[in-house]
């Protein structure tokens, strides 16, 4: 998807509703892995149940967009869409993604295959992460 389209997108979207996205991640060696998933947009880090009675500060990096606030963090000329996991309390429960894949070289590989020529894939879990634009392939429907 290009920048226009994921903008156009996001101002369709109504803050706080659960929508479903599409990402890629490269793990080197020409794997990718896809991720189908469902995610919440728009959510206030600073309002999330999980930070009551905790002081939350501003963007570690980056800021927002003017008018996309919550959603569209831009950095060093790059901009990143903002989500909340369904299961912010849970974030490792893996309750986002509803399918992943893994490609070589365009050809879909088992995540064993995947596992012996990269090893574990490194993650951490958190209830609100950012996602390149660029890594975004599918937004909504």
């Amino acid at each position: 998807m290009t920048n226009q389209e994921i903008l156009a997108k996001l101002a369709e979207a109504k803050k706080g509703r659960y929508i479903n996205l599409t990402k890629v991640k490269d793990l080197g060696q020409g794997i990718v892995k896809e991720s189908d998933m469902v995610i919440r947009l728009g959510v206030a880090y600073s309002n999330m149940k999980i930070n009551e009675g905790r002081q939350t500060g501003q963007l570690p990096w980056g800021h927002w967009v003017e008018g996309l606030e919550n959603l569209v963090i831009e950095h060093k000329g790059k901009f990143y869409l903002r989500i909340t996991s369904t299961d912010p309390a849970n974030p490792e429960s893996g309750a986002d993604v509803v399918a992943t894949r893994y490609l070589k070289d365009g050809v879909e590989i088992t995540k064993q295959d995947v596992l012996t020529l990269v090893g574990e894939e490194k993650s951490s879990a958190s209830p609100v992460y950012n996602i390149k634009f660029e890594n975004i392939l599918k937004l909504g429907r």
